[in-house]
């Protein structure tokens, strides 16, 4: 679903008391279904972009769209029931004491809150329930369809992104936020979780950014990529141009505000 950023402005306080503005009157404008790439050196923006759409950090000024409706003044919380999101830590995004099945009814109710049902009332699935979310991860071509019972504690933690990924996506979310989602895991997690995400996100059609700190998946995955330095987009590529860049190109603009192309 289409999502504007019009004239975003967010800062904060560094040590020793002095102020740092980081996006002053930022624009960003992802057409519905956009899967967009974020890279950009440490402290450039990525993952306070992806906190300013989430809703956990507030902007101090600015518009946020999401499918026409505006979203800014919002909560984390209300903005959850459009908002899907896996963190960086796969430990982050899944309960380890509840089954996969009730994690994945956990992320349900997460995006469709049932009314007067506090804490986790209501997590525990139904027969029907689990049989939805075993064919759903067999779809998926996920062997943890046989493990629906199974404790997230007890998998891998390319297993618990795993399911923190199609938590992320029940419910088919408006938006999808990925904060190098992959950077804890080893290469063969690494892969697997990057071929679920394409899928997942081609299924879905919706619009979903990804930050990430691998230039190869940013020459490897997405529509369009885009660099940040310093809160100010300082790169702009369709995937036709992205063809010709390279690791050592987009390695050499890190630092830099010179503009590759807005």
């Amino acid at each position: 679903m289409t999502l504007v950023v019009q004239d975003l402005c967010w800062g904060h306080q560094v040590p020793g008391g002095r102020w740092r503005q980081l996006f002053q009157n930022f624009q960003l404008h992802c057409p519905a279904g956009e899967f967009l790439v974020v890279i950009g050196s440490n402290g450039s923006g990525k993952s306070t972009l992806l906190n300013l759409l989430a809703g956990s950090l507030m902007a101090n000024s600015g518009r946020i769209e999401l499918q026409g409706r505006l979203i800014s003044g919002l909560s984390d919380y209300r903005r959850a029931q459009r908002i899907g999101r896996v963190m960086q830590n796969p430990l982050d995004g899944t309960c380890p004491g509840l089954t996969i099945a009730e994690n994945l009814r956990l992320a349900e109710r997460r995006r469709r809150p049932a009314i007067g049902l506090p804490g986790l009332v209501g997590i525990h699935p139904s027969r029907a329930d689990k049989r939805r979310y075993r064919e759903l991860l067999e779809q998926l071509g996920l062997p943890l369809a046989d493990r629906i019972d199974t404790l997230v504690g007890q998998l891998s933690g390319g297993q618990r992104q795993t399911i923190s990924l199609v938590m992320a996506t029940l419910g088919h979310p408006q938006l999808l936020l990925l904060d190098e989602h992959t950077a804890a895991l080893d290469p063969r997690a690494e892969a697997q979780v990057m071929a679920l995400t394409d899928r997942l996100v081609r299924q879905l059609g919706s619009t979903a950014l990804m930050v990430t700190h691998s230039l190869d998946q940013a020459l490897s995955f997405g529509d369009r990529l885009v660099m940040l330095h310093d809160g100010q987009l300082v790169g702009d590529w369709t995937s036709s141009e992205r063809q010709q860049l390279s690791e050592a190109s987009l390695r050499a603009m890190y630092g830099t505000a010179k503009v590759a192309r807005v």
